[in-house]
């Protein structure tokens, strides 16, 4: 479907316009309503985020869906999650999506054999460990060695969401995105049937 100049501005400026829930948010904050903190919920289907919003020291509760939309948003406006553990636990959802994508190109096993290789070589401190643990039924070739860049391209611009977007230093960076990633390993690696050791 194509679209005319100004909702394609729109768009790329606003996001999808099913999204009433991002747009709820906007319309708040430009009457006077500050993000006070940002939580991840998982409970339900779909996870969801929970802002508190203050407007004349008077706080309210927000819910918003997770979507690329209200990601992009957060990021555009540095908005972080209420603490570390929280952005991590953000960070893992991202993570799955991105994998996801992945795996649909390449397939899961390949995937899996990619972690358990290339992290490891890597050196994060947790998610090499957890990948270390995995149990994989294939050996690096070079379709593995192929799918290493775009895993690599996935990874730099996580880091530069949190490190550039979301203003996070370094160490801090290199922390959240390692925990996440090994939780990830862990859980997907639980749900596939692997053998992961808990990386927490």
């Amino acid at each position: 479907m194509t679209r005319d100049w100004n909702s394609l501005i729109r768009y790329a400026l606003e996001g999808e316009e099913a999204e009433p829930f991002l747009r709820l948010l906007k319309a708040r904050l430009r009457t006077g309503s500050q993000v006070v903190s940002v939580r991840l919920d998982n409970a339900g289907v779909k996870p969801e985020y929970v802002l508190i919003l203050s407007l004349h020291k008077q706080l309210s509760e927000m819910r918003v869906p997770h979507s690329e939309a209200f990601t992009g948003w957060s990021f555009d406006t540095g908005t972080r999650m209420a603490d570390e553990q929280q952005e991590q636990a953000r960070f893992v959802l991202l993570l799955g999506e991105h994998f996801a994508a992945l795996a649909r190109d390449v397939g899961p096993d390949v995937l899996m054999s990619l972690l358990s290789n290339h992290l490891p070589a890597m050196g994060a401190p947790r998610s090499s460990e957890a990948a270390r643990h995995l149990r994989t039924s294939r050996h690096v070739d070079s379709v593995v060695r192929r799918v290493a860049e775009k895993l690599d391209l996935v990874l730099v611009g996580l880091a530069r969401a949190l490190g550039r977007s979301l203003k996070y230093d370094e160490a801090t960076t290199g922390r959240i995105l390692d925990g996440a990633l090994a939780q990830w390993i862990f859980q997907s690696s639980r749900t596939r049937g692997l053998d992961a050791s808990h990386p927490l």
